[in-house]
């Protein structure tokens, strides 16, 4: 019974682990990078943001199960069948989300900057809705004044001015969409390596447990 027990729980923890493996790659070379084609940057936003979510629940529960379905396996088996590779795949799964983790990830899928520009993601952040804030408060004290200055000259001038900075804003955001959505990717694909090494380490492993009872199965009946 105990031995169905742990067979059952290598075979969940493998197919989970697969079907993790199997969802990082296709959000990191199908599902993603069709964002980036979208014509809007207001709607590629809000798409990769409810794909994110939505991903990363999914994400987070089969690694949970197969991490949690490997190493109960790995403690319950008894010493002679306590295989280092039930171990080893488990520590693989929750390697792959610490390392695509919102704590980790920042400091390792950090592009390189000179040092004049460098600083960090929250500093840049900030001067993104500072500059923002800026050009919001620059186009109200606008407004206010064409209403007082009644010419046409100067009406043209700050509707030109307006379109210009719409335009700057626009592009800014679609800059932030696109480095958002690329570090998204460059996760995944370190999740799929290391997933893919896992699953591959989890089936090997199991076949070799199959190959094994079956070689001392037939040594027994032969003796």
């Amino acid at each position: 019974m105990a031995s169905r027990k742990i067979s059952v729980l290598k075979l969940v923890g493998t197919v989970s682990l697969g079907l993790l493996t199997g969802l990082s790659y296709t959000l990191s070379t199908l599902t993603v990078p069709t964002l980036l084609t979208l014509p809007s940057a207001d709607t590629a936003s809000r798409a990769f943001r409810n794909l994110a979510d939505t991903a990363k629940r999914h994400l987070r529960a089969l690694a949970s199960v197969s991490a949690g379905a490997f190493m109960l396996a790995y403690i319950r088996s008894p010493r002679a069948y306590r295989h280092p590779y039930l171990l080893y795949t488990s520590l693989l799964v929750i390697g792959s989300r610490l390392v695509t983790s919102d704590f980790v990830a920042p400091y390792l899928f950090l592009a390189p900057r000179t040092p004049e520009t460098h600083s960090s993601p929250s500093a840049a952040a900030a001067r993104r809705q500072q500059a923002r804030q800026d050009r919001a408060a620059a186009r109200a004290a606008r407004m206010e004044a064409s209403y007082e200055v009644l010419g046409d000259s100067h009406s043209e001038g700050a509707g030109s001015e307006d379109t210009n900075e719409v335009e700057e804003e626009v592009r800014m955001n679609g800059e932030d969409v696109r480095g958002e959505v690329e570090g998204f990717l460059k996760r995944q694909v370190v999740q799929t390596a290391m997933t893919g090494l896992g699953f591959l380490m989890a089936v090997v492993g199991i076949w070799g447990d199959g190959a094994v009872r079956v070689f001392q199965s037939e040594t027994f009946v032969i003796a």
